[in-house]
């Protein structure tokens, strides 16, 4: 598999307009910073690569992580090397979420991205105790309110991580407000910092499509 690289804001990974200065985050981490120190995105997620993410995702299609892992890998691989005591900790699903598929892509992912890396990777670091409502057709505030206190690390992870660098792995980021609350998740155990790994970042809304005043600022990129 291959996919263009393409200039992206350093803190969630939006695509840059034009023109925009190299390195300096977008008007929407300037209006609305996230948690997380930075972000790195391997695609858009856009045709053709939605409906091998959703495979991935919702079709019993694992074996697609190891080809996409590698594209994740190679995308965080462009930013520039990151430290060998990082470790790579995968957005965890609910116990009943984890049944109903019978794995956690997040998961899967990050095994390849921490195999290709030379990094450790602790698959079950952090925990989702409240099980949410999938979030695909809500807004960001919305999104932020049911995933709020969401997760956890049991006490021994978190003596594990205390001190660490720390890259939280996803498919898909559209708000950020699940990496956000595992960011705030992470920092009260004690982690140094947390970057965002995602395989593929939603876009922001085309003009005329229907979104909130709140979500129309966080776009505002």
């Amino acid at each position: 598999m291959f996919a263009p690289r393409r200039a992206r804001c350093p803190r969630c990974a939006l695509p840059l307009r034009p023109g925009w200065p190299t390195g300096e985050p977008c008007a929407l981490c300037e209006a609305y910073p996230p948690e997380f120190d930075r972000a790195v995105a391997a695609l858009d997620y856009i045709p053709p690569w939605t409906p091998l993410i959703a495979r991935l995702k919702f079709h019993e299609t694992p074996a697609l992580a190891r080809p996409l892992g590698r594209l994740l890998a190679q995308a965080v691989r462009a930013r520039g090397p990151c430290s060998r005591y990082t470790v790579v900790v995968p957005a965890p699903l609910s116990a009943e979420r984890h049944r109903e598929r019978g794995y956690n892509q997040a998961g899967l992912l990050a095994r390849e991205v921490a195999c290709a890396l030379g990094l450790a990777c602790e698959p079950e670091a952090l925990h989702k105790h409240q099980h949410t409502a999938r979030m695909m057709s809500l807004q960001s505030d919305e999104r932020a309110l049911q995933i709020r206190g969401a997760f956890s690390l049991l006490p021994d992870q978190a003596r594990h991580l205390k001190g660490r660098d720390v890259a939280l792995v996803d498919d898909v980021m559209t708000t950020g407000a699940t990496l956000n609350e595992l960011t705030r998740t992470l920092h009260a155990a004690g982690v140094r910092s947390v970057q965002a790994w995602v395989l593929a970042r939603t876009p922001p809304p085309r003009s005329g499509d229907a979104v909130t005043a709140a979500d129309e600022g966080r776009w505002e990129a």
